[in-house]
């Protein structure tokens, strides 16, 4: 491998090499030397070139950029070539029609000949039948109807010009067996429409294209799938509406969870500071709610379902150290299972710091508490931004309004 690629880099340099000497050989002065520039032929661009100015000992004197034209054809030359355009042209006029004695589509009117050399300009005797792009307004002619119609060409080459006129006769538009019976039961019908202004009733025609016909009307069916989608639309609006009820409903019990923490903490603190212990001062902070909300003096708080929910798991037969940890774990944050460890250390140990750290802990609580109040005032400031804003413009509108109709007055 190591001999592959030795052997792939002393390539490369020996072709770089080789390319570097036939280059200095090309570039050789003795062979660009010249008195005279070739022209771009007629219909080719322009060629810009830098020409280096050489004295006769061979110093460069200068450089110069020069923009070279195409060459500009002689008068025969010019005639030649028109004749080459017209021969051009005829070839693809036509379009899709045989000839031009017989013209039932549109025909192909080209703006420019030869590479772009010869411009080109139509001139139509009939406008409406024939415009200058070629388009065949015959739509309304009958089966055997056809109109004359004289096609003045224009060619110009710098300063030289050519006319040429072409006879073109325009017959009916060829139809498919589908389509003519589609427009002349157009036709027939508006005409017996149109016929008819001031009777009640409008008689439709009983043939058309020479076959007895009915009438039906017709209304635009809605499709199946349309029902499909908007009940599958439905389906999807209703499970994402209930995953982001879940979830805010998720975030709100959140809030309200570390809001009343401080309120909770602060609680247990006072009852065990009273000389109760911790079964004692949870089952009244319990009894209390449930007596505040039988009586209609609270409302439902997570916090405080889930405080009596323990104390009947305890109540049932749970170990506290059991309910404890259930209790941490639905409330699922990090300070309630800081709380539920702080009990059950207490439970475990009956160590005599709990009402102290329960004061710490109530004083860090409180300080979050007061966050989250100034957070949830911020919020409501941004909610009132909106309908603020929209007062502003209306208060503005009320008394720019007469102003402006004031100064036209």
């Amino acid at each position: 491998m190591k001999f592959k690629k030795e052997g792939k880099v002393l390539l490369i340099i020996v072709i770089s090499a080789a390319m570097a000497v036939i280059s200095m050989f090309m570039t050789d002065n003795s062979d660009k030397l010249f008195c005279s520039i070739k022209r771009p032929e007629p219909g080719e661009e322009s060629q810009v070139k830098r020409i280096n100015v050489v004295g006769e000992d061979g110093e460069s004197i200068t450089s110069v950029d020069v923009e070279i034209a195409p060459r500009i054809m002689t008068q025969d030359e010019a005639a030649g070539c028109f004749e080459k355009a017209y021969e051009e042209i005829a070839g693809i006029m036509c379009g899709r029609n045989k000839d031009l004695e017989h013209v039932t589509s549109n025909l192909v009117l080209p703006e420019t000949a030869q590479r772009g050399v010869v411009s080109l300009t139509w001139y139509s005797g009939n406008y409406e039948l024939i415009n200058y792009n070629g388009n065949v307004n015959n739509i309304g002619f009958s089966e055997n109807e056809c109109q004359n119609v004289e096609l003045k060409l224009i060619m110009e080459y710098e300063d030289y010009k050519s006319e040429y006129d072409f006879a073109v006769t325009v017959y009916a538009r060829e139809y498919s067996t589908g389509d003519s019976i589609k427009i002349q039961a157009q036709k027939d019908i508006e005409a017996a429409v149109s016929s008819s202004r001031m009777d009640e009733n409008i008689n439709l025609p009983q043939y058309i294209a020479d076959s007895k016909v009915h009438y039906e009307e017709s209304e635009k069916p809605v499709s199946p799938l349309v029902f499909v989608f908007l009940g599958g639309a439905a389906i999807l609006v209703i499970i994402i509406a209930d995953k982001k009820k879940v979830k805010d409903n998720a975030i709100k019990r959140k809030k309200e969870l570390l809001y009343d923490y401080s309120e909770v903490v602060s609680k247990l603190t006072l009852l065990l500071g009273a000389g109760m212990t911790t079964r004692m001062a949870w089952h009244k902070i319990a009894a209390d709610y449930k007596d505040n909300i039988e009586h209609g003096k609270a409302v439902r708080r997570p916090v405080y379902d889930e405080i009596c929910k323990t104390d009947y798991n305890i109540q049932a037969g749970i170990s506290e150290l059991k309910a404890y940890e259930q209790f941490g774990k639905r409330c699922d944050t990090r300070e309630y299972m800081k709380l539920a460890a702080l009990l059950q250390t207490n439970i475990r140990k009956g160590t005599k710091e709990l009402r102290r750290l329960l004061e710490e802990e109530t004083a860090d609580a409180f300080e979050k508490r007061k966050n989250m109040a100034k957070i949830k005032g911020e919020e409501a400031t941004t909610k009132l931004l909106m309908p603020m804003m929209m007062m502003l413009m209306i208060v503005m509108a009320i008394i720019m309004i007469p102003a402006v109709w004031s100064f036209q007055i």
